[in-house]
């Protein structure tokens, strides 16, 4: 037997009877394959701009940080507004506090409150208000 694969005496035979391969099935394969694996990436009804505009779409706006807050955890630079804070104080009868933690995780401050008081908050610290005071930017 011979070495040269399944379809050698096939072409032998066709060369002894003076008939010539048909190589264009090769070729339309060749050919049409990849224009059909490269059309199943492209979206239909969308063109290649439409699709990179989308992409870059505008940028979400950053949150403004607020100026008023009440109970709750605050981190200053980013939920709340750096600078002086008060409160009239709480109701007759109850208390509020703030506890301060500066960037490295440390207590500041902390403070109970029976009436009116002001506090500096500083970018980068996290401030937690209880009690129900209202605070507000000064």
């Amino acid at each position: 037997m011979d070495d040269g694969g399944p379809y050698e005496r096939y072409y032998a035979d066709r060369q002894a009877a003076g008939e010539r391969t048909v190589l264009w099935p090769w070729v339309l394969l060749a050919v049409v394959v990849p224009l059909l694996v490269v059309r199943s990436f492209v979206i239909p009804g969308e063109s290649a701009e439409a699709t990179a505009t989308q992409a870059f779409a505008a940028p979400v706006p950053a949150p403004v940080a607020a100026v008023t807050a009440t109970d709750g955890e605050f981190r200053v630079g980013s939920a709340l507004e750096p600078g002086d804070y008060g409160t009239p104080g709480p109701g007759r009868g109850s208390a509020c506090e703030h506890v301060r933690v500066g960037p490295d995780g440390g207590q500041v401050a902390r403070a109970v409150l029976n009436g009116p008081a002001t506090v500096r908050l500083i970018e980068g610290e996290t401030v937690t208000f209880a009690g129900g005071c209202a605070w507000s930017r000064r």
